[in-house]
């Protein structure tokens, strides 16, 4: 059966040539290849522990003391614990991001946003994750507290270069969600960045298995299903 583009969305990847961003961290191009969705949820990184080990949404308080706790894996924890990031640190960045200085009563700055999808190379093609030899690919579709704060406030949403994740904008990953753009098992096709002509018809009535195509070189997300 033919093949048609249902939706399109704007995303954003790393950049075509790696260079050093301006977190110290290292950008670089969005890995093109096919790929499998896992699954998609709240991510807690390793490598950006400082804004990131915490979950988007997790609840904030003061003990009385004057220590920040903060509710993480069920129970409440003591914020100092899991991050260096100061008080005045919180409040700076929540000026920057939402224009009041304050500490929130949610964690608004993960860096991955308040919803991840997960996705990894099917190496045997079988359509089913092996965990004794595949494993999820580092680079994820994800939101920004940027774009969240963006969002939340009705301003325009202005996607970002990434490290070499897929940026799309918060509304753009609930509605691709919920109509099943993102389930699991859907084929994923990261394109090369010189690759800017689209090979699919534009057809709004296609219909599932749907696939997700990305062009890094035209900043688009393509929802792809059949006719």
């Amino acid at each position: 059966m033919p093949k048609v583009v249902v939706a399109s969305y704007d995303a954003m990847g790393g950049p075509e040539v790696a260079a050093m961003a301006s977190d110290g961290y290292t950008a670089g191009p969005t890995d093109a290849g096919e790929y499998r969705i896992l699954y998609c949820g709240q991510h807690s990184s390793r490598a950006y522990a400082s804004w990131s080990k915490i979950l988007w949404g997790s609840e904030l308080k003061d003990d009385g003391a004057g220590n920040l706790l903060v509710k993480h894996q069920g129970k409440w924890q003591s914020l100092g614990k899991l991050t260096p990031v100061t008080r005045k640190e919180i409040a700076e960045y929540h000026e920057a991001l939402y224009g009041t200085k304050k500490v929130p009563d949610k964690w608004v700055f993960n860096d991955f946003g308040h919803i991840t999808c997960y996705f990894y190379k099917d190496k045997n093609r079988d359509g089913k994750f092996n965990k004794d030899s595949e494993s999820i690919h580092a680079e994820f579709f994800h939101t920004t507290p940027v774009n969240e704060a963006q969002q939340a406030q009705g301003l325009p949403v202005i996607l970002e270069n990434s490290h070499g994740c897929i940026h799309v904008k918060p509304l753009d990953i609930d509605g691709m969600r919920k109509k099943g753009y993102l389930n699991k098992g859907n084929r994923v096709v990261i394109h090369g960045y010189a690759e800017k002509t689209v090979a699919f018809a534009n057809d709004a009535k296609g219909r599932s298995p749907f696939e997700v195509h990305f062009y890094p070189g035209l900043n688009q997300i393509k929802i792809v299903g059949v006719r």
